[in-house]
Protein backbone atom coordinates (compact mmCIF):
# COMPACT_ATOMS: atom_id res chain seq x y z
CA UNK A 1 0.00 0.00 0.00
CA UNK A 2 2.82 2.59 0.72
CA UNK A 3 3.91 2.68 -2.86
CA UNK A 4 0.34 3.03 -3.78
CA UNK A 5 0.10 6.04 -1.48
CA UNK A 6 3.62 7.58 -3.04
CA UNK A 7 1.87 7.44 -6.60
CA UNK A 8 -0.81 9.06 -5.83
CA UNK A 9 -3.12 7.05 -4.69
CA UNK A 10 -5.49 6.60 -1.70
CA UNK A 11 -5.04 10.19 -0.66
CA UNK A 12 -7.61 10.92 2.48
CA UNK A 13 -6.14 14.33 2.51
CA UNK A 14 -7.86 15.23 -0.87
CA UNK A 15 -10.56 12.48 -1.04
CA UNK A 16 -8.78 11.27 -4.48
CA UNK A 17 -8.84 7.41 -4.82
CA UNK A 18 -5.88 8.00 -7.13
CA UNK A 19 -5.51 11.16 -8.73
CA UNK A 20 -7.73 13.01 -10.73
CA UNK A 21 -10.55 10.66 -9.36
CA UNK A 22 -12.30 12.18 -6.31
CA UNK A 23 -14.79 10.11 -3.77
CA UNK A 24 -16.95 12.97 -2.38
CA UNK A 25 -19.51 12.18 0.84
CA UNK A 26 -22.86 12.71 -1.79
CA UNK A 27 -21.33 10.18 -3.98
CA UNK A 28 -22.75 6.76 -4.73
CA UNK A 29 -19.75 4.41 -5.36
CA UNK A 30 -20.18 0.81 -7.50
CA UNK A 31 -17.41 -1.83 -6.67
CA UNK A 32 -17.66 -4.39 -9.02
CA UNK A 33 -16.01 -7.50 -7.89
CA UNK A 34 -14.92 -5.86 -4.68
CA UNK A 35 -12.25 -8.63 -3.89
CA UNK A 36 -10.95 -7.52 -0.41
CA UNK A 37 -12.47 -4.37 -0.25
CA UNK A 38 -9.91 -2.04 -0.11
CA UNK A 39 -10.89 0.59 -2.49
CA UNK A 40 -14.63 0.32 -1.51
CA UNK A 41 -13.36 0.86 1.94
CA UNK A 42 -11.02 4.21 1.31
CA UNK A 43 -14.65 5.22 -0.32
CA UNK A 44 -16.42 4.25 2.61
CA UNK A 45 -14.04 6.40 4.77
CA UNK A 46 -14.77 9.38 2.71
CA UNK A 47 -18.41 9.06 3.61
CA UNK A 48 -19.65 8.07 0.05
CA UNK A 49 -22.53 5.44 -0.27
CA UNK A 50 -20.67 2.21 -1.55
CA UNK A 51 -22.17 -1.05 -3.12
CA UNK A 52 -20.08 -3.43 -3.25
CA UNK A 53 -20.24 -7.08 -5.68
CA UNK A 54 -18.29 -9.78 -5.51
CA UNK A 55 -19.06 -13.70 -6.12
CA UNK A 56 -16.83 -15.10 -3.35
CA UNK A 57 -19.46 -15.05 -0.12
CA UNK A 58 -15.89 -15.00 2.38
CA UNK A 59 -14.60 -11.81 0.80
CA UNK A 60 -17.54 -10.11 0.42
CA UNK A 61 -18.60 -10.85 4.37
CA UNK A 62 -14.98 -9.79 4.94
CA UNK A 63 -15.86 -6.36 3.22
CA UNK A 64 -18.89 -6.00 4.84
CA UNK A 65 -17.36 -6.13 8.45
CA UNK A 66 -15.50 -3.22 7.76
CA UNK A 67 -17.95 -1.28 6.13
CA UNK A 68 -20.06 -1.25 8.89
CA UNK A 69 -17.59 0.11 11.25
CA UNK A 70 -16.74 3.42 8.82
CA UNK A 71 -18.66 6.73 7.63
CA UNK A 72 -20.20 5.18 5.08
CA UNK A 73 -23.67 7.21 3.96
CA UNK A 74 -24.98 3.93 3.18
CA UNK A 75 -23.92 0.58 1.83
CA UNK A 76 -24.92 -2.64 0.20
CA UNK A 77 -23.32 -5.88 -0.35
CA UNK A 78 -24.47 -8.04 -3.17
CA UNK A 79 -23.46 -11.56 -3.89
CA UNK A 80 -23.43 -11.62 -7.55
CA UNK A 81 -21.30 -12.85 -10.55
CA UNK A 82 -22.59 -9.80 -12.23
CA UNK A 83 -24.01 -11.78 -15.60
CA UNK A 84 -26.02 -9.53 -15.28
CA UNK A 85 -24.86 -6.68 -12.47
CA UNK A 86 -28.35 -6.33 -10.00
CA UNK A 87 -28.01 -3.22 -10.11
CA UNK A 88 -30.40 -0.55 -12.03
CA UNK A 89 -28.89 1.43 -14.69
CA UNK A 90 -27.20 4.97 -14.25
CA UNK A 91 -26.65 4.21 -10.48
CA UNK A 92 -23.03 4.90 -9.69
CA UNK A 93 -21.15 8.53 -9.53
CA UNK A 94 -17.82 6.22 -9.65
CA UNK A 95 -17.80 2.57 -10.61
CA UNK A 96 -14.88 0.83 -9.60
CA UNK A 97 -14.00 -2.90 -11.14
CA UNK A 98 -10.40 -3.54 -11.00
CA UNK A 99 -8.16 -6.53 -11.88
CA UNK A 100 -11.54 -8.29 -13.11
CA UNK A 101 -11.73 -8.04 -16.96
CA UNK A 102 -8.90 -10.75 -16.73
CA UNK A 103 -10.96 -13.48 -15.57
CA UNK A 104 -14.23 -12.58 -17.63
CA UNK A 105 -14.95 -14.87 -21.19
CA UNK A 106 -16.89 -11.89 -22.84
CA UNK A 107 -15.10 -8.52 -21.45
CA UNK A 108 -17.16 -6.39 -24.03
CA UNK A 109 -20.05 -8.01 -22.69
CA UNK A 110 -18.78 -7.52 -19.08
CA UNK A 111 -17.62 -3.88 -19.62
CA UNK A 112 -20.81 -2.80 -21.22
CA UNK A 113 -22.63 -4.26 -17.96
CA UNK A 114 -20.17 -1.92 -15.75
CA UNK A 115 -20.75 0.79 -17.99
CA UNK A 116 -25.07 0.74 -17.46
CA UNK A 117 -24.98 1.20 -13.38
CA UNK A 118 -22.56 4.26 -14.20
CA UNK A 119 -24.62 7.64 -13.97
CA UNK A 120 -23.91 9.96 -17.45
CA UNK A 121 -20.86 11.79 -16.69
CA UNK A 122 -19.77 9.46 -13.91
CA UNK A 123 -16.41 8.06 -13.84
CA UNK A 124 -15.07 4.84 -14.32
CA UNK A 125 -11.98 3.32 -12.19
CA UNK A 126 -10.98 -0.07 -14.28
CA UNK A 127 -7.68 -1.93 -14.19
CA UNK A 128 -6.58 -5.57 -15.21
CA UNK A 129 -2.62 -7.38 -15.06
CA UNK A 130 -0.48 -5.49 -17.16
CA UNK A 131 1.27 -8.23 -20.16
CA UNK A 132 4.63 -7.34 -19.29
CA UNK A 133 4.13 -8.68 -16.00
CA UNK A 134 2.14 -11.36 -16.93
CA UNK A 135 4.44 -12.42 -19.26
CA UNK A 136 7.09 -12.61 -15.91
CA UNK A 137 5.15 -14.42 -13.63
CA UNK A 138 4.56 -17.19 -16.55
CA UNK A 139 8.08 -18.47 -16.63
CA UNK A 140 7.59 -19.38 -12.57
CA UNK A 141 3.94 -19.85 -11.74
CA UNK A 142 2.05 -22.77 -12.32
CA UNK A 143 0.05 -23.36 -15.90
CA UNK A 144 -3.42 -23.13 -14.37
CA UNK A 145 -3.03 -19.44 -13.38
CA UNK A 146 -3.30 -18.47 -16.76
CA UNK A 147 -6.51 -21.37 -16.88
CA UNK A 148 -10.38 -20.44 -15.98
CA UNK A 149 -11.05 -19.14 -13.06
CA UNK A 150 -8.00 -17.09 -13.01
CA UNK A 151 -6.52 -14.88 -15.82
CA UNK A 152 -7.39 -16.11 -19.09
CA UNK A 153 -7.17 -12.58 -20.58
CA UNK A 154 -3.64 -10.32 -21.43
CA UNK A 155 -4.20 -6.56 -22.02
CA UNK A 156 -1.05 -4.78 -23.68
CA UNK A 157 -1.60 -1.17 -22.64
CA UNK A 158 -2.88 -0.62 -26.56
CA UNK A 159 -5.11 -2.82 -26.48
CA UNK A 160 -6.93 -2.30 -22.60
CA UNK A 161 -6.86 1.30 -23.88
CA UNK A 162 -8.72 0.29 -27.55
CA UNK A 163 -11.11 -1.95 -25.11
CA UNK A 164 -12.38 1.23 -23.01
CA UNK A 165 -12.66 3.70 -26.09
CA UNK A 166 -14.61 1.04 -28.38
CA UNK A 167 -16.60 0.98 -25.52
CA UNK A 168 -17.49 4.31 -25.63
CA UNK A 169 -15.76 6.39 -22.62
CA UNK A 170 -13.40 8.93 -22.57
CA UNK A 171 -9.79 8.08 -21.55
CA UNK A 172 -8.79 10.51 -18.57
CA UNK A 173 -5.73 9.24 -17.79
CA UNK A 174 -3.85 5.65 -17.90
CA UNK A 175 -1.43 4.32 -15.42
CA UNK A 176 1.19 1.85 -14.43
CA UNK A 177 1.91 0.50 -10.83
CA UNK A 178 2.99 -1.92 -8.94
CA UNK A 179 6.51 -2.85 -10.39
CA UNK A 180 7.46 -4.19 -6.73
CA UNK A 181 4.62 -6.97 -7.31
CA UNK A 182 6.16 -7.47 -10.92
CA UNK A 183 9.06 -8.99 -9.32
CA UNK A 184 7.84 -10.56 -6.28
CA UNK A 185 5.65 -12.99 -7.96
CA UNK A 186 7.89 -14.88 -10.58
CA UNK A 187 10.09 -14.94 -7.07
CA UNK A 188 7.38 -16.35 -4.34
CA UNK A 189 5.97 -19.15 -7.11
CA UNK A 190 10.01 -19.92 -7.86
CA UNK A 191 10.32 -20.76 -4.60
CA UNK A 192 6.99 -22.00 -2.88
CA UNK A 193 6.28 -25.33 -2.06
CA UNK A 194 4.52 -27.43 -5.21
CA UNK A 195 0.49 -27.51 -5.05
CA UNK A 196 0.72 -24.50 -2.24
CA UNK A 197 -1.19 -22.27 -3.65
CA UNK A 198 -1.28 -18.19 -4.07
CA UNK A 199 2.19 -17.90 -2.44
CA UNK A 200 1.69 -14.73 -0.70
CA UNK A 201 2.71 -15.60 2.74
CA UNK A 202 5.71 -17.29 1.29
CA UNK A 203 8.95 -16.41 3.87
CA UNK A 204 11.62 -17.70 1.69
CA UNK A 205 14.90 -15.73 2.08
CA UNK A 206 15.04 -14.91 -1.64
CA UNK A 207 11.06 -13.41 -0.47
CA UNK A 208 12.66 -11.69 2.47
CA UNK A 209 15.80 -10.25 0.61
CA UNK A 210 13.78 -8.99 -2.22
CA UNK A 211 11.38 -6.88 -0.32
CA UNK A 212 13.99 -5.60 2.59
CA UNK A 213 15.91 -4.55 -1.08
CA UNK A 214 12.35 -2.33 -2.27
CA UNK A 215 12.55 -0.86 1.69
CA UNK A 216 16.13 0.16 1.11
CA UNK A 217 15.82 1.76 -2.47
CA UNK A 218 12.32 3.62 -1.77
CA UNK A 219 14.06 5.16 1.56
CA UNK A 220 16.79 6.64 -0.49
CA UNK A 221 16.71 9.68 -1.56
CA UNK A 222 16.53 8.75 -5.39
CA UNK A 223 14.15 5.83 -4.92
CA UNK A 224 11.28 7.38 -6.80
CA UNK A 225 13.11 7.12 -10.08
CA UNK A 226 13.44 3.91 -9.84
CA UNK A 227 10.20 3.04 -9.05
CA UNK A 228 8.83 5.65 -11.40
CA UNK A 229 11.20 3.79 -14.58
CA UNK A 230 10.18 0.41 -13.46
CA UNK A 231 6.31 1.34 -13.24
CA UNK A 232 7.20 1.95 -16.56
CA UNK A 233 9.03 -0.56 -17.74
CA UNK A 234 7.69 -3.65 -15.58
CA UNK A 235 4.31 -2.62 -13.98
CA UNK A 236 2.04 -5.42 -12.61
CA UNK A 237 -1.43 -3.43 -13.03
CA UNK A 238 -2.75 -0.81 -15.64
CA UNK A 239 -5.32 1.58 -14.72
CA UNK A 240 -7.46 3.75 -17.06
CA UNK A 241 -9.57 6.56 -15.46
CA UNK A 242 -12.80 7.09 -17.77
CA UNK A 243 -15.57 9.48 -18.02
CA UNK A 244 -19.25 7.93 -19.47
CA UNK A 245 -20.27 10.60 -21.86
CA UNK A 246 -23.30 12.88 -20.71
Amino acid sequence: MRDWKEDGWFNDQTGEITRGCHVDPGHTVIDVGCGDGGFINFCAGQGAEVWFIDRDEAKLASTEARIKSSPARAYRAILSDCDPIPIPDDMGDLVICTEVLEHVADPVKFLGEVIRVARPGAQLLISVPDSRSEQFVSATAPPQCFQEPNHIRIYTDQAFAQLILDAGLEIESHQFNGCFWSMFWPLSWMTCEPGEGLPVDNEHPVIRHWTRLWQLVQRHPDGHKIRDALNQLLPSSQTIVARKPV
